[in-house]
């Protein structure tokens, strides 16, 4: 029985933690791809990497580089200064992007 509650108490403590490594954010950056990482490319240089098998990442303003795990999501945006909604894991240094939009029509509507 002992056993059990500390099976029991063990699992709620690491989804706990799970649960707090993933949190959601809005980020302003640009979509590069893993060749280049932090470089600033055009979108026509990003989509001829990607297109080659390099995989798009999310660039953020300090120059960090974070997996895309659903890449999808930004495929209209290669090289493009963005803003985006995203889920945040920081122990994996990736994001999974909820919403993405061009900065500058960002800044347009507010």
């Amino acid at each position: 029985m002992k056993r059990l509650a500390f099976v029991l108490a063990l699992g709620s403590i690491t989804a706990f933690a799970g649960a707090q490594t993933a949190k959601t954010h809005r980020l302003t950056g640009y979509i590069g791809d893993s060749k280049c990482g932090a470089s600033m490319h055009t979108p026509a240089c990003v989509t001829k990497c990607v297109k080659g098998g390099e995989k798009p990442v999310f660039v953020d303003s300090k120059k960090k580089v974070w997996t895309i795990d659903n890449t999808d999501a930004v495929q209209n945006f290669y090289g493009d200064h963005v803003k985006v909604v995203a889920t945040v894991d920081s122990a994996n240094n990736s994001i999974h992007v909820d919403k993405v939009m061009k900065a500058k029509d960002m800044m347009d509507k507010m």
